[in-house]
């Protein structure tokens, strides 16, 4: 069943089904993680229900920002979001496999790459009996390197690639960046809690950049023990 969210409140609102995977905190953070100087052209790698893109057009300013996802479905669904927003002179969705990238998008061609990939390999956890949903956990139809390959693929020189993950993949993520050129270049930690470990990751990583990585501090999402977020947290979904 369909639902509308807001992703800010009273301002961007969103499209969800309970019959595929709803966007979680992670891609918000991530939104908020990507630097857009303006007027720069943006690619979301398997952007799902389309929050990605709607939150970097409203809040960024990109020149163009585009989508691209697998399941038809999900296309025809984040389509109807940014319409409802008022947003289509700014993303675009488009359908396609992104190991096949230079099907949809030329090579060179983009500032920035974004993306939210499936976390788990698919040897990992166990899948759900939803292919929809599946397909955004586990490494079903794209794995890690397909995804780094593919951004690297599209990205002038110098431009940015930005990607959440989770901790435990760390050390696969930089070995898989830096196969493709792509230098990491700012780490951001983020955990639960302040007595909890770290548990996913925002990393920035530049093509054709030099070595020299920038750790920048944790961001704690939840106050103490608690289900309210952090003031940081909150500025980040506008809700203060």
């Amino acid at each position: 069943m369909e639902e509308i969210h807001y992703l800010i409140p009273e301002k961007l609102k969103i499209i969800q089904n309970n019959d595929f995977f709803k966007f979680g905190t992670d891609s918000v953070l991530l939104s908020d993680f990507v630097d857009i100087r303006g007027g720069e052209r943006v690619l979301d790698l398997g952007c799902g229900s389309g929050v990605i893109p709607l939150l970097l057009a409203y809040k960024k300013n990109p020149s163009r920002v585009i989508g691209l996802e697998i399941q038809a479905d999900l296309v025809e669904m984040s389509r109807r979001s940014v319409e409802m927003n008022g947003l289509k002179e700014k993303i675009e969705i488009r359908e396609g496999d992104l190991k096949e990238i230079g099907n949809y998008i030329r090579n060179d061609s983009f500032d920035i790459v974004v993306s939210n990939p499936p976390y788990m390999p698919v040897n990992a956890g166990k899948i759900t009996n939803n292919r929809r949903k599946a397909i955004a956990r586990h490494e079903i139809t794209v794995n890690l390197d397909d995804v780094v390959k593919s951004a690297a693929f599209v990205l002038i020189n110098n431009g940015s690639f930005f990607m959440v993950h989770r901790s435990w993949r760390m050390s696969e993520v930089f070995t898989s960046l830096r196969k493709y050129n792509l230098e990491p270049k700012k780490l951001r930690l983020v955990q639960s809690r302040y007595n909890k470990s770290p548990d996913m990751f925002l990393i920035k990583a530049i093509k054709g950049a030099n070595g020299g990585l920038n750790v920048e501090p944790v961001l704690i999402v939840y106050e103490g023990d608690s289900i309210e977020y952090t003031e940081e947290v909150k500025k980040i979904y506008g809700e203060i």
